[in-house]
């Protein structure tokens, strides 16, 4: 198998009338390649915009005696330079009626440095389909039993508002800066706070717990390890530490589509679910919620097509019930997009996207906590809007926020600013600086904004 992005296209319904199929593309993180491969044919039950179905397979998947079921053959290009890797699953009941989830343009990258534009220099032809695909027997399926928790259950804060708030990025607050800022997020009505956690220690954050669980706020535990590194040491007995002093929700690694995150290594969602899985487990033995995702929008792996494959792995190795007491994190940064922006997943309403693909893969919903977003200032990612400046800001943020209050879906729990404060609050990486609401010197509208919403 190719190890680049690993999409969904479409629902295959062949001519000879049997059992609907799924076709995949793995096409190496290079998007454009989908409109050359395809052609006028066998109707699909549905396609992203501007997309028609495959004529070339209609033939392959309706020879006699061959199965519609699983089919894969690697095609290689004209020009002898890759080769693709297309795949047709069989989903009869699951994927009959699948909703579309349009990969999203690779327009923008990581966090830091989001303007970075993807580039393709694919060229595929329709000969690329010659190949027949009806070779391969489907994989056994793997049953696994599933119970789980409605969301309904999950703890929430009392009178919640779904107001978040990424706290100081360091792993350690003082206790003096500690009460400050537990007051300040208390005054903007904030009522779920992300914090760093050092690896599994215990002990560092008690206070910073304590302080927000007497507030009402909930505390939402990442726990932090450098880039590429593993958790370590006891995940169980800092669950059960933490868990007792208020908190439920742990954050397991951080946008792991991204290269800087994998220590320069490429973003693996297969990877990344080998580190996830054991990390998980231990969290929910010992009574805590396993936060998964956590993706960079966009990011060097598509953090929509990371998500799809990453749930993937875990539904074929028969693991889906360690999915039953987790939840999504989600990093929705607006950029210079409106709150209702939809054209693609790059916006506030990133867990619309999120959510579709979940379904698809579990036939559920699950809990979607925003764990960073923001607005801030010269936002240009896409040049077609205006620029981000102050009055628009503080416009985009008191709109987010007034959508967790009053309108947000039953499974979408929180959306958290990043960041409350940097340097005010002894952290020390300055490009956090500018996203910072208090600066030394200098206190964000937004922060008055959100007492007063």
């Amino acid at each position: 198998m190719a190890t680049g992005g690993f999409g969904p296209i479409g629902i295959l319904s062949p001519p000879n009338g049997s059992q609907p199929v799924r076709l995949r593309l793995d096409y190496n993180g290079r998007t454009s390649a989908f409109e050359k491969l395809l052609n006028a044919g066998a109707g699909l039950d549905f396609l992203p915009p501007g997309f028609k179905p495959l004529d070339l397979i209609r033939p392959a998947l309706s020879q006699p005696g061959k199965s519609a079921g699983s089919a894969s053959t690697d095609i290689s290009k004209p020009n002898g330079s890759g080769a693709f890797d297309l795949m047709v699953k069989e989903r009869a009941a699951r994927w009959s009626k699948r909703p579309v989830v349009e990969p999203p343009p690779r327009q923008l990258s990581d966090m830091s440095k989001p303007t970075r534009p993807f580039e393709s220099n694919v060229n595929p032809t329709t000969n690329l389909l010659k190949t027949s695909l009806a070779q391969a027997s489907p994989p056994a399926p793997v049953a696994a039993k599933s119970n789980p928790l409605p969301i309904s259950d999950f703890p929430r804060p009392a009178n919640d508002n779904g107001f978040g708030m990424h706290w100081v990025p360091i792993t350690h607050t003082t206790d003096s800066n500690v009460d400050r800022f537990v007051e300040d997020a208390a005054s903007m009505n904030v009522k779920w706070v992300v914090f760093l956690n050092d690896n599994t220690n215990i002990g560092e954050n008690d206070y910073l717990v304590k302080r927000l669980a007497g507030k009402g706020i909930e505390p939402v535990m990442r726990i932090y390890t450098p880039p590429g590194r593993p958790i370590t040491g006891d995940i169980e007995a800092m669950v059960r530490h933490y868990k007792a002093l208020g908190v439920d929700y742990y954050q397991l690694y951080n946008e792991p589509n991204l290269i800087f995150e994998n220590a320069g290594r490429a973003p693996d969602p297969v990877r990344y679910v080998d580190e996830w899985l054991p990390a998980a487990e231990a969290v929910v033995k010992a009574g805590g919620l396993p936060g998964f995702g956590a993706l960079s929008p966009g990011g060097n792996y598509d953090d929509l097509q990371f998500l799809d494959r990453a749930l993937d792995e875990i539904v074929r190795r028969g693991k889906a019930p360690a999915l039953d007491r987790a939840w999504i994190s989600m990093h929705n940064y607006t950029f210079n997009h409106p709150i209702n922006y939809l054209k693609d997943s790059n916006g506030f309403m990133k867990f619309r996207w999120y959510d579709k693909i979940v379904n698809q893969w579990l036939g559920r919903s699950m809990p979607i906590v925003g764990t960073e977003g923001g607005t801030f200032i010269d936002n240009d990612e896409d040049k077609t809007m205006p620029a981000v400046d102050e009055a628009r800001q503080v416009d985009m943020v008191k709109e987010a926020y007034s959508y967790m209050r009053d309108h947000r879906e039953p499974y979408l729990f929180a959306y958290s600013y990043w960041v409350i404060a940097n340097e005010e609050g002894g952290g020390h990486d300055q490009s956090f600086s500018r996203h910072a609401l208090f600066q030394p010197g200098h206190t964000s509208p937004v922060v008055q904004a959100l007492r007063e919403l």
